[in-house]
Parts: structure tokens; C-alpha cells; sequence
């Protein structure tokens, strides 16, 4: 008893500990209720573990809050395919990481964009029991188009139509670029969808040469063959 007192005292005396108001230093109440030294030393070691684990407490949750300000200014993720449009029982969907600007062949100074759109089927289409049960046991078969198009002139070209069961084989065979190959628009056609689905969705051409809206001496030359025919 002497001994915890003593300790006390000790410890009063050098800061260590606070007296609380509402006990002396004999651990009398001012009320009248004795309170052992013990249990006075007890409540001041409980104030003291609470107030550190509070101050623990503290940076944990500011770097909590850090982390989930972090991650709602962090950029989503970009989607590789954009869906363009459903038709006929296929989604038709842009394949962004693959699409680009490139320089027209056989043209000094003219873009044109360079791009994949991949057709999955959207389920609709009612297919036999067999069908069915094969699509379960082997990967999804789905198709891939090659296309280029041409803003300055609102064309397109097909190139090439693949039909993917797992991963595409690299080494594919399509029809080499002509000059002959461009289709006109026809309004409300899948080509047309395709063209300015492509164009809302891709950046703007930052390579050297005219803009896409212009005409160069070659297209003015293309434009007089055409009237002249």
C-alpha cells in the first residue's frame, strides 16, 4: 500500500501523471469515499492507453481519407469496345485500342482512320438445341470487320470480315486497298452507322497534313474525273 502511494507521489511529483480534481493526494474524496491509491493509478493508466490509441486512431483514418479522395480523382478505365450499333440479331462494337489515323495510300497529305469493329451476337437469335449445346462446351464464336474510312470524302471502305472462335489468327488474308473500293454513304445503312459511330469516337488527328475537312489537288483532280464521266 505504502509502496503504490509512494509511487504515486513519485510520479505526481515529476509530471508523469495529473491529479484529477476530484481527489487528493492521500486518495481521499472530497466527498468522504476513500479511493485506494491502486485505483487511482489504475483509472490514470486507463486515461493514458485511451488517449494514445485515440492519437493512433487518427492518422489511419486521415490516410483512409487520402486513399478515397485518391481513388474517386484516379480516371476510369477506358473500354476498349464501343458499341455503335445492334442490328439483326449482333451488337456492333468499335475496338478503340486498335483504331487510328493513318496516311491515305497513294496520297501526299490525306488521313483516313484505320479501324476493327468487332459483331457479337445479342442473344435474340433462337438457335437449336445442338447449336446451344456447343456454344456451351467451346469458346464464343464472334466476327471481326476491317474498314477504312474517309472524312474529306464521307466514304468508307471494307477490306475485310472474319469469324473468330477464341483468338484471331494473325495471318489473314484480305483484299488490298483501291482506290475503286470507296462506297458513298447510303443514309440509314449499317456503313453509315459505322462511319459516324467511328468518328464521334475518335480522337482528333494530331499527325502532319491538311485538315480532314479540305481539299487537296488530288482530290480536285478526282472530282473533275468523276464529273467528266
Amino acid at each position: 500500500m505504502k509502496s503504490t502511494k509512494h509511487l504515486l507521489a513519485v510520479l505526481l511529483s515529476l509530471g508523469l501523471l495529473a491529479m484529477p480534481a476530484f481527489c487528493t493526494a492521500t486518495g481521499e474524496n472530497p466527498k468522504g469515499s476513500t479511493r485506494t491509491a491502486e485505483e487511482i493509478l489504475a483509472e490514470m493508466q486507463n486515461r493514458h492507453k485511451a488517449a494514445a490509441q485515440s492519437a493512433a486512431a487518427q492518422p489511419a483514418a486521415k490516410n483512409k481519407r487520402t486513399k478515397s479522395h485518391a481513388a474517386q480523382k484516379r480516371k476510369p478505365a477506358k473500354t476498349r469496345y464501343i458499341q455503335l450499333l445492334n442490328d439483326n440479331g449482333f451488337n456492333y462494337a468499335m475496338d478503340t485500342q486498335n483504331a487510328k489515323w493513318i496516311q491515305m495510300p497513294h496520297s501526299g497529305d490525306e488521313y483516313i482512320v484505320d479501324v476493327w469493329v468487332r459483331l457479337d451476337s445479342d442473344g435474340t437469335q433462337k438457335e437449336d438445341a445442338a447449336k446451344q449445346d456447343a456454344a456451351y462446351r467451346y469458346p464464343q464464336t464472334y466476327y471481326l470487320e476491317h474498314y477504312y474510312i474517309r472524312p474529306s470524302h464521307q466514304q468508307i471502305q471494307f477490306l475485310c470480315e472474319l469469324e473468330v472462335t477464341g483468338r484471331p489468327d494473325n495471318a489473314i488474308h484480305e483484299r488490298a486497298y483501291s482506290m475503286s473500293n470507296w462506297e458513298n454513304l447510303v443514309p440509314g445503312s449499317i456503313e453509315d452507322d459505322i462511319y459516324h459511330g467511328v468518328l464521334r469516337n475518335m480522337p482528333k488527328n494530331t499527325l502532319t497534313g491538311k485538315k480532314q475537312g479540305g481539299k487537296t489537288l488530288r482530290d480536285e483532280v478526282e472530282d473533275r474525273l468523276w464529273i467528266s464521266m
